[in-house]
Order: C-alpha cells, then structure tokens, then sequence
C-alpha cells in the first residue's frame, strides 16, 4: 500500500479524490436535508428518480466510452459537468426556497453525468498502478470514499450550522462542495495521456460491438453473473436505508435542529464503513470470499432491521455504523473480485454493468419513498417507514439464501 502512494501520479489523483469526496459527502447531506424539510419523503423520492433513470439509460455507454476514448479527456469533461452542477445549486439555494424541479434537474444531471464518471474514475485508477497492484489499488482508492464518508457528513453537518440564524444553511455546503473540484481538476495533468482507447476504435470493432462484448462476457461468466446479482441485491434491497435517513430523522427523532442528528447518522454509516474497509483487507486473505460476501449481505440485512426498531439516536448510530460496516464489506469485496476476474480491455464495460447497481439503488429509494408518502397520507400504519424498511430487508435476507449456493463456491483469482 506504501509504495502505491510514492507513485506521484496515484498519489496525487488519490488525494485530490479525497478532497472531492469529502464536498461530495457534504453536498449529499446538504441536498437530501433541504429537500425533506421543504418537500418531504415525496421529494426525497423524485431525487433519487432523478438520479437513477440515468444511471440505468447510460451507464453502459458510459462504460463502453471509457474502454473506447482517452479516459483523461473524459473525466476532464465530466468533472467540468458536475461543477457547473455544484454552481447551479449553489445559486439557487442563495434565493431561499428551491423548487423541487430544480433540485431533480441538479440531481438527474449529476446521475447522468455520473454515468461516463464512474466507470472511467475507477478505470483511470488501473491505468495509474501495474497490473498486480490492481487489487490493493481499488482497495486503497475505496478507502478514500470510507475516510470521507466519516468526516465529510459530520463537515457537512458543521456546514449546515454555520450563519446567523438557527436554521441550516445548506448554501455553505454547496459552496464548499463546488471548492472541493478544484484539486480533482488540477490532478488530472498527473494522469496517463493514453488512458483509455484501448484499441477498440482503431481496431475497426463497432460501439455497438463493444457494448456487446461486455454483455457477453457477463453471460458466459457465471461468476460475473453471481457478483452482478449480489451487488444489485444489496444496493436495491439494503441501501436504500441511507437514502431514507433524513425520513427516518423527521419522522422519529427529530425535525427542528435534526440536521444535526442526520449528520450524526451519515458519520456513524462512514465510521462503520472504514471499519469495514479496514476489516474486508485482512479477511479476504482469511475467508472465502463468496462466504464472506454472505456474511456481510445477511449482517446489512439484520443491521436495517435493528434500525427500524430503534427510537433514540444512541440505538440509531449503533444501527447504521453495523449497516455502513456491512454494506461496504460486501460491494468493496464484490468490486474487487469483479475488477481481479476481468481483463483490463473489458474493465471499463463491466464497470459501468455493476453501476447500473446504483441506477436500482435509486429506482427503490424512489419507490420506498412514494410509499412512505402515501402509506403517511393514510395514517393507518404510523409514518411508514418502519413497514417499508422492514419489508426490503426481509427480502435482502431472502435473496442471500436463495444465492448461497452460488456464493460459497467464490474465490478471489
């Protein structure tokens, strides 16, 4: 791991990650708090929509971009994209009340522009390093998101705290998030100008080609089959839980000053996560990997079910430190085995497959929370979170049983 931070080129694109993770955590925080206070668990749904049919419409030309044009210019223009996002809402929260279109349009935008990010950030970070360093490198740049998911929500909370008035001020937040590009921009003259275009173009073989290949690939690979099913199980069925907490925090802790206690909860999920970082380095050398990823879905699904019997904020944290610690064990592990079991020309399409993860994440986030709306409007059963959240991680638990066949077999190559 040393030696990977003496390469100035990693080095330098690992820092910057850090940096903009940090004003990606705040800026999450920030949006997602100012949306359920002025539009409730509805809004908190047509954000993740937002977010996620894009991801699901382009993530796989996305990934097949990234194998196919210079992976440099790419991210220049997606995180020149994404800034002006940063700006956008910036502007718009300085006028006070932000109409609900413009918070989907800032968050359909980022989903879109994520779409060709994702897969070409995570490809850009085998290019940096040798190809039996791959695996400690993935490791090493999730840790970042990890360190951040700490102290980025608790930064945020701070943020949202700062102004004159008792009110959270979520334009501070934004401001810092938009600073938060800079050293992500100037990090990208360290980066390789080959990176990318891997010889699909020049070669004469078709986008359309390319994009099948991925798909492929995935068919005739049944355990790139068993991975893709397992990380959509865990993101549709056991993350949305963290999408749901400023719900949860309204709902049952409390609304006035509760962006504190959101921020409080947001850092428990990242504190929870760099243990499972640190746990998922030592374990994989230890255990199956398959019967590790088991383990770790199964302990996501019982952690959201403490979660949803809590009602102070002391068994909350507890609840969602378990939850981060679990989720992380088990899509760090699961990338890591995707990234180890397939070939660098193929890295950037299967990639952007196991994005459209987050595209799922999204689409049940906005149906979770439609449902809480509506199961509210009747008060017949509370607030309706508790049924909602019971309910998907009921069916997380179910779907490790129904792949532990497959799973236990798994093996790190």
């Amino acid at each position: 791991m040393a030696d990977l931070l003496r390469l100035p080129g990693f080095r330098a694109f690992w820092l910057a990650n850090l940096i903009s993770n940090l004003g990606t955590s705040a800026f999450v925080l920030a949006i997602n708090w100012l949306t359920v206070k002025q539009h409730g668990p509805a809004g908190i749904a047509t954000l993740a929509l937002a977010y996620g049919l894009p991801q699901m419409l382009l993530q796989l030309v996305g990934g097949t971009m990234s194998d196919r044009i210079n992976r440099r210019w790419l991210f220049t223009l997606t995180q020149s994209g994404l800034l002006a996002m940063a700006l956008l809402i910036l502007a718009a929260s300085l006028q006070g009340m932000v109409p609900l279109w413009l918070l989907a349009l800032v968050n359909g935008m980022n989903g879109l522009i994520a779409a060709f990010d994702t897969p070409a950030r995570t490809a850009l970070v085998t290019d940096l390093v040798q190809p039996q360093q791959v695996s400690v490198a993935q490791q090493l740049y999730s840790l970042t998101s990890s360190v951040t998911n700490i102290f980025g929500p608790a930064l945020g909370g701070v943020l949202l705290s700062l102004g004159p008035t008792a009110r959270s001020h979520e334009e501070v937040a934004f401001a810092f998030d938009a600073l938060s590009f800079l050293p992500l921009l100037v990090s990208i003259a360290w980066l390789p100008r080959g990176s990318g275009a891997t010889g699909l173009s020049s070669s004469g073989q078709s986008f359309r080609a390319s994009l099948q290949a991925g798909l492929e690939l995935v068919r005739v690979r049944a355990d790139l089959r068993t991975l893709l099913l397992l990380l959509a199980l865990v993101m549709a069925l056991g993350m949305p839980f963290q999408g749901l907490l400023p719900v949860f925090v309204q709902r049952h802790l409390s609304a006035e000053g509760g962006h504190t206690f959101y921020a409080a909860l947001m850092s428990a999920v990242g504190l929870g996560s760099f243990v499972g970082s640190l746990l998922g380095m030592g374990l994989l050398e230890r255990i199956r990997a398959g019967r590790l990823l088991a383990g770790a879905t199964a302990g996501l699904a019982i952690s959201v079910l403490l979660l949803s019997a809590s009602n102070v904020v002391h068994w909350a944290s507890l609840s969602v430190f378990l939850a981060g610690s679990c989720s992380y064990l088990a899509i760090s592990t699961d990338n890591a085995l995707l990234q180890a079991g397939t070939e660098r020309d193929m890295q950037g399409r299967i990639n952007a497959i196991a994005n459209l993860t987050k595209g799922l994440q999204s689409l049940s986030l906005a149906a979770a929370g439609y449902t809480i709306h509506l199961i509210s409007a009747t008060h017949r059963f509370g607030s309706g979170y508790q049924a909602v959240q019971v309910s998907l991680a009921i069916a997380l638990l179910a779907g490790v049983f129904w792949l532990w066949p497959r799973l236990h077999r798994l093996q790190l190559r």
